[in-house]
């Protein structure tokens, strides 16, 4: 039955370890009920005459006690108790009596609907709606306080690096451009394509979760694609060769909606490695748009060799290492010149990029790569370990997964912010 029978006049919590205390040591005063039983003393006083209004607890002198059958709520029965004194009604007859008999499991089963109806609705909503919202959580600005001591356990950043975050977002929300990458007038427009993974709410099905593109400027559309297999060979998700060249495809079709043109070039960043039928699916859809620069950049995150610099900081910010003419080693975390030392807490973990084709320039991937982790334009910090491409790869998967897969999605980034 839960909290039913305290239901009525807000007995709630407090009654619930009022009667604990009383259980494991009977006739206690007030005064010790407070420290016994952690509630405060006015909450104190005032729950334990409700209690006793309602029969369960009875007041002798300067103590109180629990009445016999008091504890039938938890099952317990007591065979010898007294008769010369008022019983309790009992919980299920008090929960009755008030008509709040199963109250809390409809209101914990309400507000669970509630909360599932709502995130669904919100994430669903982005295809509707014409301007995108910023959401910020309680917990974000005045973090989160622990249980036992009411200390905030979350770090938080200072009100000023908080409020550039939040009115970073807001401003690109609106349309504006926070900053962009350096282009040289010689350079190649190009779009640079994140592929990731996702599973449906149900866990059966490995969807595509996006083509995450972007172009120079950071503007962002997510296309998403078909349905994903699992690799016998190396347990990793894979596109088929129509699903690849299909998602490409839709992807630069965005693009030249967004942007009134074709790019020059391509770039396709994923998280593992580039199957043929992938690789062959991306350069069809490449020849039909009559692209001809076309890099599929393999980057792994975990497993990288890691390097070490003269003295107690971590390698410079920028650090790159060809490994060998398939595979560079790339530092977008480390030691800033500027603030003379290393801004982070955990010991910086190096990219491993691999191109799935010859022809790829690796100090060019390198530099796009590193220009991107400054692009997240969810915040102001401009040394993100990953990628724009790759970065938002969790946050577009984990609203995706809700919408169904018939339903038309909103394409701008800027929505999944």
């Amino acid at each position: 039955m839960g909290h039913d029978a305290f239901a009525h006049h807000a007995l709630g919590s407090a009654a619930l370890m009022l009667i604990s205390a009383l259980h494991v040591r009977p006739d206690q005063t007030a005064t010790e009920l407070v420290g016994t039983s952690s509630v405060p003393r006015a909450t104190a006083y005032r729950t334990l005459q409700r209690l006793a209004d309602h029969g369960l607890v009875r007041h002798t002198g300067e103590t109180w006690a629990l009445v016999p059958r008091a504890l039938e709520g938890f099952g317990i029965r007591l065979s010898d108790a007294e008769t010369g004194h008022t019983l309790a009604q009992g919980w299920d007859q008090v929960a009755e009596q008030h008509g709040t008999w199963g109250i809390a499991a409809r209101r914990k089963a309400l507000h669970t609907a509630e909360r599932a109806a709502y995130q669904q609705a919100l994430d669903r909503f982005a295809e509707h709606r014409s301007r995108a919202v910023q959401l910020m959580r309680k917990e974000t600005w005045t973090g989160i306080p622990a249980k036992t001591n009411g200390q905030t356990v979350r770090p938080l950043q200072d009100e000023a690096t908080r409020a550039w975050n939040l009115h970073t977002a807001l401003y690109y929300k609106a349309g504006g451009t926070p900053w962009r990458m350096q282009r040289h007038s010689s350079d190649l427009a190009t779009c640079y394509v994140g592929v990731s993974f996702y599973r449906s709410t149900s866990g059966n099905e490995l969807h595509t979760a996006v083509a995450q593109v972007f172009n120079e400027r950071g503007d962002g559309v997510v296309v998403r694609g078909g349905t994903a297999q699992i690799s016998k060979t190396d347990r990793q998700p894979h596109l088929t060769v129509s699903d690849a060249r299909q998602l490409l495809l839709d992807a630069l079709a965005e693009y030249r909606t967004t942007h009134g043109h074709q790019p020059a070039r391509i770039v396709v960043h994923k998280t593992s490695n580039f199957t043929t039928g992938e690789t062959d699916g991306f350069h069809e859809a490449a020849d039909l748009r009559e692209i001809d620069h076309v890099d599929l950049l393999w980057i792994q995150r975990r497993g990288a060799p890691h390097l070490y610099r003269t003295g107690q900081l971590p390698p410079l910010r920028g650090t790159s290492v060809q490994l060998d003419a398939r595979s560079l080693l790339l530092y977008t975390r480390g030691s800033v010149p500027y603030f003379r030392t290393y801004p982070g807490l955990y010991v910086p973990q190096p990219l491993l990029i691999r191109p799935a084709t010859r022809g790829t320039d690796l100090l060019t991937a390198g530099m796009d790569i590193l220009a991107l982790t400054k692009m997240n334009w969810n915040n102001a910090q401009l040394d993100e370990r990953d990628p724009l491409t790759l970065r938002t790869a969790y946050r577009v998967g984990s609203i995706l997964r809700h919408v169904p897969a018939g339903a038309r999605i909103a394409t701008r980034y800027a929505y999944y912010m």
